[in-house]
């Protein structure tokens, strides 16, 4: 308890000495597991969210001890499985990890089994391999069975979500029509420095719609110390930056952020709703630090890419479409790719109007707004009923997307370098689930104005998509890509998005291997003492001698080529009951090698009858060392037994 004081709760020290302070943290840290719960990993190095993990191993390794002291040993492995099952509860591990864990936890159940009279020193670096790869062997085994790959793992974090900051009358989306109005549109937002140029600022994704409302039910963590891109970005990425400053207009709990956010500085207990990439605090800061992860891909690699069918944003998050938009069918039944997502874009430009900056634009976003919108080509919209409805006409023809409110940037900074975001930016846009990528922004509103299908970029992803838009053909020229069912290695590939060690192959081998160890070793040495039981006069004299020898040099009695059968019975006065054995062996060879008589029948019996009472006794050993000798290799090895 005092090493986990002056380690993780050094800060609440004085002098190096415990305090109350110290008290009060150690027991704050019964509820800690639900802050930490309650955060992105890696979590902030803070002892408030650390400290249960070394308070659990130490309960854990008091229990522990207690339970070798007052129960049968495996019992006391019980707080060693609740360690392991709440860790892999947090966050499941896989791979080399999840072996390595396994043989860990197979190594603690051999040694709370071995007898407390066991001489360690005797255990020789082969028996140690026997061991290792035996508890490879079965806990690898027993670990895939029990959690194959390829099946998602669950995880506690999935049901804990942060304390959300003072709840909001209006989101974001319903704020867009009062962004834009007159009295309101040249009020600044916000400003910001990057010394690269992006495209637009996003406030919140919402992906669940019921008719009425677009919403987002995912749970918002704290923002740990730095959040990686998830497991569906599998291409590198780039980190970015930048420095934003708030202004008055900047009102509630969401911050302007990108696409993957990594760290956010200056901001007080910042939060983050991971899946949607939105950012939120308790209290707006006047200016903060954002690092995002920017995909490093090109526009051929775009256009060329395939869906995320796994994303959140399908036809099951928005019920049933009404007939007229149903019965829509811009994309001709073409196969959901990126390349018929951006066809759908194209669709929109051309068919469809964004109403003018000057206008009062028509607001709504509901069923009966989108039938308007969609009833008839050139019909005039706003952004955000463009970017609802491309999301229900992807979602219709199997295209995961989602809508996006947040603000376009601006397209130069001004005299001090910094970009100015103004109300009148306010927009909405359609995000498409790129496989492989994850969410990639879309603009089917921008180049309605005018019907073109290209647009100035400001930033590396517009660049991108505006590159993509020009190599895809049209709609009925686009072509379905050809399909085949994966290979086992692919699928499993394009489900975890990562390298894997052949598991099944490992295991397979290790335990070809160890079936080879376990059942060739006896079998060779049982061969051999029916080889030499089988020779005729002295030689059968000298093979039970040789057998004898051996028996007693497999349980880590040291034999040197010199000595004799009554050498190797006093050096073997340890091993109970071996002696009179070896006195018989020992008049044996006395007649057959010394005597000048010949070697009868009646003598090769006594030599093997003299191996048979070795064998006895050695029967009378601890079962440990009888495995040990039973699986010894070094005796079958003609240059090493004499070693």
């Amino acid at each position: 308890m005092l090493a986990i004081v002056e380690s993780v709760l050094q800060a609440t020290t004085l002098g190096g000495l415990p305090t109350l302070s110290s008290i009060r943290a150690l027991g704050n840290g019964l509820t800690a597991w639900r802050l930490t719960l309650e955060s992105t990993w890696p979590a902030r190095p803070e002892p408030e969210l650390l400290i249960f993990v070394p308070l659990l191993a130490l309960v854990a390794c008091v229990l522990t001890i207690e339970l070798l002291d007052r129960a049968p040993p495996l019992v006391a492995l019980l707080p060693a499985i609740g360690v392991v099952g709440v860790s892999q509860l947090y966050v499941a591990a896989e791979g080399l990890t999840a072996v390595l864990i396994a043989v860990g936890f197979g190594l603690l159940v051999i040694a709370v089994l071995i007898s407390d009279h066991f001489e360690y020193r005797r255990v020789t670096p082969w028996a140690m391999t026997a061991v290792v790869t035996l508890a490879a062997v079965v806990c690898g085994f027993v670990v895939s069975t029990i959690d194959p790959r390829g099946r998602t793992p669950y995880s506690l974090q999935r049901v804990q979500s942060a304390t959300a900051p003072a709840s909001r009358q209006a989101s974001p989306l319903d704020e867009l029509a009062g962004r834009l109005s007159p009295s309101a549109r040249d009020k600044v937002v916000f400003k910001y420095q990057t010394s690269e140029p992006v495209d637009r600022w996003r406030l919140v994704a919402l992906d669940s719609f019921d008719g009425v409302n677009w919403t987002a039910d995912h749970p918002l963590l704290r923002m740990g110390s730095q959040l990686a891109p998830g497991p569906e970005v599998r291409v590198d990425t780039t980190t970015r930056r930048a420095l934003i400053r708030t202004d008055d207009a900047l009102e509630g709990p969401w911050l302007p952020g990108q696409l993957s956010p990594e760290t956010i500085g200056n901001a007080a207990d910042p939060q983050v709703e991971p899946i949607g990439s939105t950012l939120v605090v308790p209290e707006r800061p006047d200016y903060y630090n954002l690092a995002w992860a920017e995909p490093d891909i090109d526009a051929d690699y775009l256009s060329t890419a395939g869906v995320d069918s796994t994303a959140p944003g399908g036809l099951n998050d928005m019920g049933p479409l009404p007939p007229e938009i149903a019965d829509l069918n811009p994309l001709e039944g073409k196969r959901a790719t990126m390349a018929t997502a951006i066809a759908l874009e194209k669709y929109f430009r051309t068919n469809y109007r964004l109403a003018s900056a000057n206008s009062s634009p028509p607001t709504g976003y509901s069923w009966p707004q989108l039938k308007q919108f969609l009833g008839k080509t050139k019909n005039v919209g706003s952004s955000e009923q463009f970017a609802a409805a491309y999301v229900a006409l992807a979602r219709q023809n199997s295209i995961p997307a989602r809508l996006v409110v947040g603000f376009r940037a601006p397209a130069k900074p001004d005299a001090a370098g910094w970009y100015t975001v103004t109300n009148k930016d306010a927009y909405a846009w359609p995000e498409v689930a790129v496989a492989g990528v994850g969410w990639w922004p879309l603009d089917p509103a921008v180049g309605a104005q005018t019907g073109s299908s290209t647009t100035n970029p400001t930033g590396a992803a517009a660049s991108i998509t505006d590159q993509a838009r020009k190599s895809v053909p049209d709609i009925k020229k686009i072509q379905d890509p050809e399909t085949r069912p994966p290979s086992g290695d692919e699928a499993d590939d394009a489900n975890s998005g990562s390298f894997h060690l052949p598991l099944t192959q490992i295991f397979a081998a290790s335990a070809a291997l160890l079936l080879l160890w376990l059942a060739g070793v006896p079998l060779l040495k049982q061969l051999r003492a029916q080889r030499r039981r089988r020779r005729s006069g002295s030689a059968a004299v000298v093979g039970a001698w040789a057998e004898a020898r051996d028996r007693i040099r497999a349980h880590g009695i040291p034999v040197t080529s010199g000595m004799t059968v009554r050498d190797l019975a006093h050096a073997a006065r340890d091993l109970p009951d071996t002696g009179p054995g070896l006195a018989s062996v020992a008049l044996a060879v006395d007649h057959a090698l010394w005597s000048g008589g010949p070697t009868t029948p009646n003598v090769a019996g006594q030599a093997w009858t003299g191996v048979h009472a070795v064998r006895r006794a050695l029967r009378s050993r601890p079962w440990l060392d009888r495995f040990q000798a039973a699986l010894e290799l070094r005796t079958l090895i003609p240059g090493l037994r004499q070693k």
